[in-house]
């Protein structure tokens, strides 16, 4: 007897016929399962396996390793509650400590009725609405114990949950030129009239009248590099593609729109407000990099953006703005599929493992084609740099770092929001336009690039220049553009324990010293909290930060190391406070 209704499998069987290769759709297809179920049981997987063809142990490893998944049944509605660094120094775990007496139950275990259940996890991409809290999918906004009791009841009486409005940042006149943001306060901005109405799909235009070696020419001109963290030159990347003379295999092109660092939210924003410049821009690209077939990779959580995207992508479609079909994909929880080849993985209906290039995803990615993985904020950059030119794109900014940045801005300040700025613009100025330190307290440090970036002290943050040579070499990272700041109130051992705690939440268990390291650090941490912090703790700690740096695939095990590190040293007695002699 099948698990599913006669309409239940025939949806799941749709997944299979989706994209180009049949399991490229079962991890969406495992998220019908979980909401049609509340969890994932045994003779699901089977009936999956069966469905897709893939070994039974590869489809209960893919639901036992995605967050999203869960093994023992949940409420139908899930409340999830962010406990990250913003969100927890806007008062987050006050927020869990009220769901779980108000619904009188246990994290994760479904109320008597069913109905509900909850969960503390690392990052709803929402660090603007902190204490963010979302049911199932939908984000709803800054938990408050009123909000959370009217959704509670609302849902009880069969009400829609309303949803969070974007926030967006008041930038000051020292912002400058801004490229992405410009036209945010124009209503309907996400209609493809009002696009085009400010300029929209000329530069594709411009582009297919182009020869795709000249639109990369024009791309390197710019001077744009990779704005997801890793800052490598997005012309470069392009070049190290087997030109399509050479190969007799489809070629893949994604945007990797998987935002799940802490602290990093402004992709979600500029995809909901401008949706048509991300598919203007993978539209580009695909001509430059001659694709065959287009992907939106999304967070799972991103569920409005998922479906603003696909209504974009139809209506360009439909008016002919764009020729290629373009597929969103959705990922299932997993900061791990921000790395792209950890996300190639995803795509293929696997566990999020990087890859250890090379080969780099240029030469071998999606089911081992060539494939080009860029970041959103990359991508919504080509069509200024083809409308305006390579050259006026890279005057904006410093030497080697073109354009300008967007930044999501969180924590300790009076304006949460996104601010667009000029490459190489101060940090001090970042900080300023979202209103300063907040209540009026001094700075203590900031996480310039997110929440596993390299802390900068106050003193550092003061002459930091936000590109990424800038920060290199004041000893951190401009990473993914998500600055978290913190005030003198904050204690740097509970901040470390925090980051630590995502880090080995977060960390695949691929690469040894990552699995390992992680842990070590996060119990060490969670001793020294509880005051029974001994004097070789803090040794110790750079010890394991030591051994795991430069030993692991991605560049989560290096920041297991390196924010440790940087922490430790730059805010001494905030540890030896704590340690017993």
């Amino acid at each position: 007897m099948s698990p599913f209704t006669p309409e239940q499998a025939k949806a799941l069987k749709a997944w299979t016929l989706r994209y180009p290769k049949p399991q490229m759709g079962l991890v969406e297809a495992l998220r019908d399962v979980q909401r049609s179920h509340g969890w994932v049981r045994p003779e699901d997987e089977a009936f999956i396996a069966e469905l897709f063809d893939v070994p039974l142990d590869r489809v209960h490893a893919v639901a036992a390793f995605y967050p999203y998944f869960t093994l023992t049944p949940a409420g139908k509605h899930r409340v999830c509650v962010c406990r990250n660094l913003s969100c927890h120094r806007r008062g987050g775990d006050r927020m869990l400590e009220h769901l779980r007496k108000r619904l009188g139950v246990p994290e994760g275990e479904a109320t008597p009725d069913g109905l509900f259940s909850y969960e503390a996890v690392e990052c709803l991409g929402a660090c603007d609405h902190a204490p963010a809290f979302s049911v199932g999918d939908e984000l709803v906004g800054a938990a408050s114990e009123e909000l959370i009791d009217k959704v509670i009841e609302d849902l009880k009486a069969g009400k829609p949950v309303q949803q969070a409005p974007i926030v967006i940042g008041a930038t000051g006149p020292e912002s400058g030129r801004k490229l992405l943001t410009k036209h945010f306060g124009e209503p309907e901005l996400h209609r493809l009239e009002v696009y085009r109405r400010f300029g929209g799909y000329s530069a594709l235009e411009k582009a297919s009248r182009m020869r795709p070696a000249d639109i990369t020419s024009e791309v390197k001109r710019s001077n744009l590099r990779g704005l997801g963290g890793a800052g490598f030159p997005t012309g470069m990347k392009w070049e190290t593609v087997p030109p399509k003379s050479q190969r007799d295999e489809p070629h893949y092109l994604v945007a990797n729109a998987d935002e799940s660092e802490p602290g990093c939210y402004k992709d979600r924003a500029l995809m909901e407000r401008n949706p048509h410049a991300l598919i203007e821009g993978l539209a580009i690209a695909a001509r430059a990099v001659e694709a065959d077939a287009l992907f939106i990779f999304i967070r799972g959580e991103y569920a409005r953006q998922k479906r603003i995207l696909e209504e974009a992508i139809e209506e360009a479609r439909k008016a002919g703005a764009i020729a290629q079909d373009i597929f969103v994909m959705r990922g299932a929880g997993a900061y791990i599929s921000g790395c792209d080849t950890a996300l190639l993985e995803t795509m293929e209906g696997r566990k999020a493992w990087p890859r250890q290039p090379p080969p780099f995803p240029t030469v071998s990615g999606v089911f081992g084609r060539p494939t080009v993985v860029n970041n959103v904020e990359t991508l919504m950059m080509l069509p200024a740099i083809l409308r305006d030119g390579g050259e006026a794109f890279a005057k904006i900014g410093p030497q080697g770092s073109g354009g300008t940045r967007v930044y999501s801005v969180s924590g300790d300040v009076e304006r949460p929001g996104i601010y667009e700025f000029p490459m190489g613009a101060p940090l001090s100025g970042i900080l300023a336009a979202a209103g300063g330190v907040r209540g009026g307290r001094r700075l203590k440090a900031i996480l310039p690039g997110g929440a596993s970036t390299p802390v900068l002290t106050a003193e550092e943050a003061a002459k930091a220049r936000m590109d990424f040579d800038g920060l290199r070499s004041a000893g951190s990272s401009l990473g993914a553009g998500g600055l978290v700041v913190l005030d003198e109130t904050a204690d740097m051992v509970e901040t470390l324990h925090i980051i630590e705690r995502f880090l080995r939440h977060e960390s695949c268990g691929q690469c040894a010293p990552c699995r390992e390291g992680s842990g070590w650090v996060a119990r060490i941490l969670s001793r020294i909290l509880e005051g029974n912090g001994i004097p070789e703790d803090l040794g110790n700690l750079s010890r394991i930060s030591g051994n795991v740096a430069g030993r692991v695939i991605c560049a989560l095990g290096d920041s297991v190391g390196m924010a440790a590190k940087a922490m430790i040293e730059k805010f001494p007695e905030d540890f030896r406070r704590r340690i017993h002699a």
